[in-house]
């Protein structure tokens, strides 16, 4: 699951928004919520998070931009 925290902004479809990168595939974000990552195989995995504008534009900050490496060993439960 993908969570993350934000204070000052709102998202939208048509005001500031996330863009989640998984493995360099981009996901634009514009509902504050949990997003679920599926599909994803064994093995290390790179997500970054990114505040955008409503230009879809980096908002430039010291703050904005978050990286994590996760790493994956065991396949997940069935449902």
């Amino acid at each position: 699951m993908l969570d993350f925290y934000l204070i000052n902004c709102t998202l939208s479809d048509k005001g500031y928004k996330v863009k989640a990168t998984i493995d360099g595939a981009e996901f634009i974000l514009t509902k504050w919520e949990p997003y679920f990552i599926e599909g994803l195989p064994l093995g290390e995995h790179t997500i970054k998070l990114q505040l955008l504008d409503k230009n879809n534009k980096v908002v430039e900050t010291e703050y904005n931009g978050t990286e994590r490496k996760i790493k994956l060993l065991t396949e997940p439960a069935a449902k």
